[in-house]
């Protein structure tokens, strides 16, 4: 009965982080630059259960000028959703460039 205890006490901690190597997996993947750029990630964080987790990450760009030659590390950043272990949405929340585009207004192009 006192090895049951803890292994319950485990399980709960495991719960709340999981789904944050999942959402790794899938930074990585959905990673559009990474020949050019390597996605360096820096950390996550997962709500109660995993059900939303993000994925904070750092990607070597070069200096806008006046700047030095030395690379500035952009931040970035996405967004992974579960419902329980099955991945349901994902989207980039940082930088702008790989945010998703709106979709065109078709009501514009008609007039």
């Amino acid at each position: 009965m006192l090895l049951v205890v803890p292994l319950a006490l485990l399980a709960g901690c495991t719960s709340y982080y999981r789904n944050t190597d999942l959402c790794k997996e899938r930074v990585r993947a959905e990673y559009p630059a990474a020949a050019s750029a390597p996605l360096k990630i820096t950390g996550s964080g997962a709500n109660y259960h995993g059900s939303r987790v993000i994925v904070r990450g750092e990607i070597p760009t070069p200096p806008k000028p006046p700047a030095t030659n030395k690379l500035v590390q952009t931040p970035a950043a996405a967004e992974c959703t579960f419902s329980d272990n099955t991945l349901t949405g994902f989207q980039w929340l940082a930088p702008a460039e790989l945010l998703p585009k709106p979709p065109a207004d078709v009501d514009s192009f008609s007039q």
